[in-house]
């Protein structure tokens, strides 16, 4: 890896890290490092990890590198993928609190602020994050996106069995994490839901705190790594040495979902109950993974008939 600002060491540890993971982000990165950089009464570390861009990325980076010494650029010897680099670079940073930010997403100048105050207030919390007012490409508002899911409730198994019921909300991903948390969970995973997953582990890891004001401007665009991916496609571009053939997309989540579980500590019952906080999550995937195994079953046919 090559990287330009001034090292860390020997600095003192900042509160928060951030890391930011970019592929050829040219369109809105320099918008959303000037956001991240204009935080105020916030203690930060910003650290971007670029997975071989080949557009001006690199340089707009460097130039940040240069001119702040909040920030460090490293460049990835070679395009290492979205979840190895996402993982490595928690790593990479240092704090009490981290978040991935990311180079399309703006933030409200008071964002990292608050959110590591909801943090200091619940020691017990795995994580704090606000609401946000989704845009498109252009900057069009969408919605204002505020959750309802009970993921600050007492109970873990409540907080699995809310964020299940609200599978899709994923903006919490973007919050700020107790780093000790994150830790004890299981890293991404090779599977389109992975922020999905993490976010389940989260919640039973600790309360979910939502600051309700919309402190994250979010870009839903056509070239978010959300909307760019088919499961197959990324799947075969994570975890390139698996044959794709035997590569079951529903399946494969559900089966992290049950390792996220098993993962977590806690007592035989609770985790009876968590199991069947599985239900609104099975609800919706028995037919997409019934048509998984029949995607299989069909290539082996033709393969011995071929």
């Amino acid at each position: 890896m090559a990287e330009n600002s001034p090292s860390f060491v020997g600095r003192a540890a900042p509160e928060i890290g951030l890391g930011l993971c970019v592929y050829n982000g040219e369109p809105y990165l320099s918008g959303s490092l000037a956001s991240i950089l204009a935080q105020e009464d916030a203690d930060f570390e910003l650290v971007i990890a670029d997975n071989c861009s080949t557009d001006a990325t690199e340089e707009i980076c460097r130039e940040a590198a240069r001119n702040d010494p909040r920030v460090r650029y490293l460049r990835r010897d070679r395009n290492i993928g979205v979840i190895a680099t996402h993982n490595r670079i928690v790593r990479e940073t240092r704090g009490a609190f981290f978040a991935w930010v990311t180079s399309d997403d703006e933030y409200r100048k008071d964002r990292l602020s608050l959110l590591a105050a909801a943090l200091r207030d619940r020691p017990e919390a795995s994580m704090a994050f606000s609401g946000a007012e989704e845009v498109d490409g252009e900057g069009t508002l969408i919605e204002v996106w505020r959750t309802t899911a009970a993921t600050d409730h007492p109970d873990p198994i409540v907080r699995l069995r809310a964020k299940l019921d609200f599978y899709d909300e994923t903006l919490q991903f973007y919050g700020l994490m107790r780093r000790e948390v994150l830790e004890r969970a299981m890293p991404l995973q090779p599977v389109v839901a992975c922020d999905r997953v993490l976010l389940a582990q989260l919640a039973l890891l600790g309360p979910m705190v939502a600051v309700d004001e919309p402190l994250l401007w979010h870009r839903n665009h056509a070239g978010s790594v959300s909307r760019a991916n088919h499961a197959r496609t990324f799947r075969r571009r994570e975890a390139p040495r698996e044959n794709p053939r035997w590569f079951l997309p529903n399946v494969e989540e559900g089966r992290c979902l049950v390792r996220v579980i098993n993962h977590t500590p806690m007592r035989p019952g609770a985790r009876l109950r968590a199991y069947a906080a599985m239900r609104p999550w099975l609800r919706r995937n028995v037919v997409p993974m019934a048509r998984n195994l029949a995607h299989v079953g069909v290539g082996l046919v033709r393969g011995r008939t071929g």
